[in-house]
């Protein structure tokens, strides 16, 4: 079980080429401890790097005195101008026992990333100053590449984490989704509590035939709903709305079904000495019923809550706008036509999973009760 969860958090540290290579890397460069004091030492600040205006950085590569490597800044591609390639000189300066490659910022803004290449001669020993992120061959050279050559200790450990974060508006994405599964907990609770217990306390004609068709309606797959419930959302105008997210996942006949199991496994005794004192039937419900049965609740809560923050299909469906987008829908802006780009994609996971693990192991005692006590008598 703890593998894909490794495996996640690994590839989050893993440069592109890491993350592509056919032989699995376990242990990525970024997580040795080694090259974090490396990193420490490039860059303005110790702890996440960057090069102010006028500030100078310098990397040594040991080797002979001929051949010299060359070493440039990229240029993005289809770029007219690059503030960082443009306001960024780069010299080759000898040095003994090796080449400096120095990096100066020319220009009136700080940079908090400056990528950088370095072509080493091949055949001759190379042990350059922080590993690169990849490394090509490229006629009589080597090509060392590095997304950021300045990035001090926890900008070089955690960049696919910077780079995720500034590559969507995260902030957003996790107020939808949180507003979404909190609405749909709260309100679903309410909606499920009230029908389980009408079905399991209260009598009436027919009571035994209605759960029977509840229970028949979670036959129909999700799927087969899909085009109805868009259709009445696009006739109500609730389409890229709140509403959309929320109002058709509301009732939950598995909440239903859930908590009415519960409320059959307690003492009929309660509710008759209850009804005796005059106790009407919500009185019984919210004095007796609901207080007794918090592991159900839990549990309930914890499936609505992963079921409407885990969506996928529905909010890609219902929802255009930017603002509308739930964290699964994030995960989309690092998977394109041209390729993924697996490094950011697991960070990004790291961090959307992250609420939900918390809070497993914080119900985690009340969530075991619940799927324990389902259905005992």
């Amino acid at each position: 079980m703890a593998f894909p969860f490794y495996w996640m958090l690994a590839t989050s540290f893993k440069s592109p080429q890491e993350a592509l290579q056919a032989e699995p890397v376990w242990v990525p460069e970024r997580m040795k401890p080694v090259n974090w004091l490396k990193a420490a030492r490039l860059g303005d600040s110790p702890l996440f790097g960057g090069l102010g205006p006028g500030r100078s950085v310098a990397l040594f590569f040991p080797g002979p005195e001929a051949p010299p490597p060359r070493a440039l800044v990229p240029r993005s591609p289809g770029a007219f101008f690059d503030p960082v390639a443009d306001g960024t000189r780069v010299e080759v300066v000898r040095g003994e026992g090796g080449w400096w490659v120095r990096l100066t910022n020319t220009g009136e803004a700080g940079f908090r990333r400056v990528p950088l290449v370095v072509l080493w001669p091949k055949g001759v020993p190379l042990e350059p100053p922080l590993p690169p992120d990849a490394r090509r061959s490229q006629g009589e050279y080597w090509r060392l590449e590095w997304a950021n050559a300045v990035p001090g200790a926890l900008g070089y450990v955690f960049h696919n984490y910077l780079e995720a974060w500034d590559a969507a508006p995260w902030g957003r994405y996790f107020f939808v989704s949180f507003f979404t599964a909190s609405v749909q907990v709260a309100v679903g609770l309410f909606l499920a509590a009230l029908a389980a217990f009408a079905l399991a306390r209260i009598p009436f004609p027919g009571k035994e035939a209605v759960f029977v068709l509840v229970l028949a309606t979670m036959m129909v797959p999700g799927e087969v709903l899909l085009i109805p419930n868009y259709v009445l959302l696009a006739r109500l105008g609730w389409l890229d709305t709140f509403y959309a997210l929320i109002v058709p996942w509301l009732a939950s006949v598995f909440g239903i079904f859930l908590l009415r199991q519960f409320y059959l496994s307690l003492p009929q005794d309660l509710f008759d000495a209850a009804r005796i004192d005059g106790a009407g039937y919500l009185t019984q419900l919210f004095r007796i019923a609901l207080p007794l049965s918090v592991p159900g609740l839990v549990s309930y809560g914890i499936f609505t809550f992963l079921g409407a923050y885990n969506a996928l299909l529905w909010p890609l469906i219902v929802t255009q706008s930017p603002e509308m987008r739930t964290v699964q829908l994030g995960l989309l802006a690092f998977v394109s036509e041209a390729g993924s780009d697996y490094g950011a994609l697991m960070a990004a996971s790291a961090f959307v999973i992250a609420p939900v693990v918390l809070g497993y192991f914080v119900a985690q005692r009340q969530f075991i009760q619940g799927i324990a006590r389902t259905g005992l008598k």
